[in-house]
């Protein structure tokens, strides 16, 4: 049987207490590197025959988790006695009613260097924010529940490793697959991906009973549930690049899209809705420019919305590659959680619109150089009322998709109220939303 992440650690600790007995467990250093590989420090010499013998079956007991090299060695390996010697400062760690000296190093990489990549096969759809708490998990849902009434096949995927919520909404708990993104990025670096694997990553939301159906990937299965003490020890090696039997690397982006690739494969999906995490971390790199997707940039009516959102775009406009002008066609923002007043949209959408020329390659400035910003960049004095200028700033130059604010998705768990995911409800909320998804998905404009 495979060994995964969650079992790798215990297995190793019950391999040296059934060779050495208990007692060693309170001196042996286990290690797991930055990749995820363990091995382990016994403090006493142990003949050499023997190690060679136990690290055989090491091999055998972790798979592809134990360390290619030493993955069991004595004191006198190399780096041996500088563990052994930093044990007393080490902490012990419960592993299988155990308590061990355990050693977790982690780092991560960078992907914000790759540039746009083009459009996909299947229609993809990204959700993308700087902030948390702008409703894109909600607003991904209620575009599931609406694409599925109409008759299309979606496939939902998890990227926000660190604040899941996509998972919980669609799907009922009793229907938690084993595995999420989370190990899907883990597990293939080290122990690869079957096909047994992805059957286990395949949640199927209650959505589909009303519609087409509805497959989900959330970034925690039961497993990591089950298991919530490695939780963190995952989403450390979730991020890192995959090196290849041939010593090349595999960056994460690629890991993400090769990710979405095989499950597209299958032919089972007809629209592929991706939420990414908050923030500018390296899986919202991925997100951005690796999947070659319309791309959602939510955001709140606020100065940090803006802010943020003109340092992302300052870096894009400095690296723009060859599809660049391809992935800006492929932009839109959405005022999330937008008041009903027409003053406020069109601040809101001015605002918006100005995004875009840190994105125009015929601005004077030359993209090359830095930009200083300054507060004029954030002048947010904007006061025209004219209905008219609100067609004009949602027209083709920066559409603007706004969401209304709505009480009633505050709290959204729709696994408890169904009925926050039926079209007489969201409909009007997120009017502006859906029309555009079914414009992408290729469908009329008919509700």
């Amino acid at each position: 049987m495979t060994v995964r992440f969650d079992d790798s650690l215990p297995a190793l600790v019950a391999l040296v207490e059934a060779e050495f007995g208990a007692s060693v467990l309170d001196t042996a250093v286990f290690v797991r590197d930055a990749t995820g590989y363990l091995s382990v420090v016994v403090a006493d010499e142990v003949e050499e025959d023997k190690l060679a013998e136990l690290n055989k079956k090491a091999a055998t007991s972790l798979g592809g988790y134990a360390r290619s090299e030493d993955c069991v060695r004595d004191r006198r390996g190399p780096g041996s006695i500088r563990l052994l010697s930093a044990a007393s400062s080490l902490s012990r760690v419960g592993v299988s009613c155990r308590k061990v000296l355990f050693v977790d190093r982690r780092m991560v990489g960078a992907d914000w260097l790759l540039p746009p990549r083009a459009g996909s096969s299947i229609p993809r759809i990204a959700f993308v924010s700087v902030k948390g708490g702008v409703g894109r998990s909600t607003a991904l849902a209620v575009m599931a529940a609406h694409l599925s009434a109409r008759g299309l096949r979606v496939l939902a995927i998890d990227l926000d490793l660190e604040a899941p919520g996509i998972g919980t909404m669609l799907i009922s708990p009793d229907a938690m697959p084993k595995y999420g993104t989370l190990d899907y990025l883990v597990e293939n670096g080290i122990s690869g991906i079957d096909e047994d694997f992805m059957e286990n990553t395949k949640g199927w939301s209650f959505l589909g009973a009303g519609g087409a159906q509805v497959m989900v990937l959330p970034a925690f299965g039961s497993e990591t549930i089950a298991h919530p003490a490695g939780g963190l020890a995952k989403i450390a090696r979730a991020y890192l690049e995959d090196v290849q039997l041939g010593g090349e690397s595999l960056s994460l982006t690629e890991q993400i899209r090769e990710m979405i690739e095989r499950f597209e494969a299958t032919g089972a999906h007809d629209v592929v809705l991706v939420d990414g995490r908050a923030g500018l971390h390296e899986t919202t790199a991925a997100v951005i420019l690796g999947l070659g997707a319309e791309t959602l940039f939510f955001g709140i009516d606020e100065p940090q919305t803006f802010i943020g959102y003109s340092l992302l775009f300052s870096h894009l406009a400095s690296r723009q590659g060859v599809d660049y002008e391809n992935w800006k066609q492929r932009i839109q923002f959405v005022h999330a959680k937008a008041s009903a007043d027409l003053q406020s949209q069109v601040e809101a959408a001015a605002r918006f619109n100005d995004l875009m020329t840190v994105l125009r390659p015929e601005r004077e400035q030359n993209v090359d150089e830095e930009i200083p910003l300054t507060a004029d960049d954030f002048d947010l004095g904007w006061t025209t009322t004219n209905e008219d200028v609100v067609a004009e700033i949602v027209g083709d130059e920066a559409p603007i998709i706004r969401i209304l604010d709505d009480d009633r998705y505050h709290a959204f768990d729709p696994v408890r109220q169904p009925a926050l995911l039926t079209s007489d409800l969201f409909k009007a909320t997120f009017a502006d939303l859906l029309r555009w998804a079914d414009a992408v998905a290729g469908l009329d404009d008919q509700t």
